[in-house]
C-alpha cells in the first residue's frame, strides 16, 4: 500500500527535475557589451555603407577575423529605440540578424538594405558566449559597432543647401 504514494511523488519529482534543467538548457543568460576596442579583442572587419541617393543605404558587413571572440554565435543589425527606460537602458526598434555568406580568402560577409535614418540610428552586434575560448552558455557578450561613426559625411552640394 505506500508503494503507489512513493511511486507518485518519484513521478512527480522526476517531471519537475526534466522542466528545470530543459529550461535551463534554452536560458537566455545576461548580455554584456564587451568595452574593449576592436583592436584589443584582435577582430578584423569591415563597414562599407552604399548611399544610394533614395534615403536608402546598404549596409556590407565584411569579417575576416572573429579574433578573441570565436566562435561567434551571431551578427546582427540592432536599432535600439530613441526613448530610454528609467534605468537608462532601452528596448529595440528592430533586431535583424546578418545572413552571412562565406566568400573567397574565408572572409564572411553580409548586408542589411534599410532606410538611411534608421541606419544612422542602429548598430551591428557581434555575439558570442565566448571569450579567449572560454564558453560560458549563461552570459551573452556583444561588440557593438555604431553605425553613425560608419555613415559618410554628406555630399558638399547638400551642406550648401542647409
Amino acid at each position: 500500500m505506500r508503494l503507489m504514494p512513493n511511486l507518485r511523488y518519484s513521478i512527480l519529482m522526476f517531471a519537475a527535475a526534466v522542466s528545470v534543467f530543459g529550461i535551463a538548457g534554452r536560458a537566455w543568460g545576461i548580455g554584456f557589451a564587451l568595452r574593449e576596442t576592436k583592436e584589443e579583442l584582435k577582430l578584423q572587419y569591415d563597414v562599407a555603407v552604399q548611399d544610394h541617393g533614395t534615403g536608402r543605404v546598404t549596409v556590407t558587413f565584411t569579417l575576416a577575423d572573429e579574433g578573441r571572440l570565436k566562435p561567434l554565435d551571431e551578427v546582427q543589425f540592432v536599432i535600439p529605440a530613441q526613448e530610454k527606460n528609467a534605468d537608462g537602458s532601452s528596448w529595440m526598434d528592430l533586431v535583424v540578424s546578418i545572413d552571412m555568406r562565406t566568400i573567397d580568402g574565408g572572409k564572411r560577409v553580409g548586408r542589411v538594405h534599410i532606410r538611411k535614418d534608421l541606419a544612422e540610428r542602429g548598430e551591428i552586434q557581434l555575439n558570442t558566449h565566448t571569450m579567449d575560448g572560454k564558453k560560458d552558455p549563461l552570459t551573452r557578450l556583444h561588440h557593438v559597432i555604431p553605425m553613425a561613426k560608419c555613415m559618410s559625411n554628406p555630399p558638399v552640394a547638400d551642406q550648401k543647401k542647409n
